[in-house]
């Protein structure tokens, strides 16, 4: 099954790169945004993405605004944190996982939609 994510990191390009071409290798679509308020403006545009992947570190936003907002669009949607600091309890999210292992990711997605894991 594709998957499509819409990731929201300042990570740019390399961070970002590597965890969206994880996921585009393994036949996922993705949609990047380089900051809080990009992201927010395209899940406006986009509503139906399978899930969103958000690093905790953003620049323009805090998280918990960006996670706020995103909940207030579409209250179920998966929202997957990205922290260097995996045992991060955060609101609002239904996954924490480590910002250095992309592999985690899809392992989230295989859980949740039957998703490949590999290309």
């Amino acid at each position: 099954m594709r998957v499509i994510v819409l990731m929201i990191e300042v990570e740019q390009p390399e961070g970002l790169s590597a965890r969206k071409l994880v996921l585009e290798t393994s036949k996922h679509n993705v949609i990047t945004a380089y900051s809080g308020e990009s992201g927010i403006q395209l899940f406006k545009r986009f509503p139906n993405v399978d899930a969103v992947v958000v690093h905790v570190d953003l620049s323009d936003l805090s998280f918990e605004t960006v996670v706020q907002q995103i909940r207030e669009i579409r209250k179920n949607v998966p929202i997957i944190a990205l922290s260097p600091i995996p045992d991060l309890a955060l609101e609002g999210v239904d996954y924490v996982i480590p910002s250095h292992e992309p592999q985690a990711i899809l392992k989230v997605l295989a859980d949740n939609f039957g998703a490949s894991t590999s290309n």
